[in-house]
């Protein structure tokens, strides 16, 4: 092969900016429409556990904080999590959102359980 070939591409891409960034330090915006990790507002949750049976990675349980008030809590097995929107989705009562974290990953599976109060 001979240089002469290579040197128009060379010189091409000599001066453009790269495609790619230091990506611990610089962190790039996530598209509009970006699945991160379900969120649970406890405040809108009427129980219906609609989000629990349409979950196809059983990542969701919704349990009765007290038997004298309406309250319920979320546990989100995160590592069960397909990041899917069906629990979103099935909610009638806007009760669970999806946010933009990607950052997920952990060295302990349990700290992958989170509580929503």
């Amino acid at each position: 092969m001979k240089l002469g070939a290579f040197l128009p591409e060379i010189f091409k891409h000599l001066f453009k900016k790269p495609n790619t960034v230091c990506y611990p330090f610089e962190k790039i915006g996530v598209p509009k429409d970006f699945r991160g990790m379900p969120v649970f507002t406890s405040s809108k949750c009427i129980g219906c556990k609609l989000c629990v049976m349409d979950c196809p990675a059983e990542a969701l349980e919704i349990i009765r904080v007290s038997e004298t008030e309406k309250k319920f809590k979320m546990i989100l097995h995160n590592d069960r999590c397909i990041h899917c929107a069906q629990c979103v989705d099935s909610c009638n009562k806007d009760a669970i959102a999806m946010n933009a974290d990607y950052e997920l990953a952990a060295f302990d599976r349990n700290k992958l359980k989170i509580e929503y109060l």
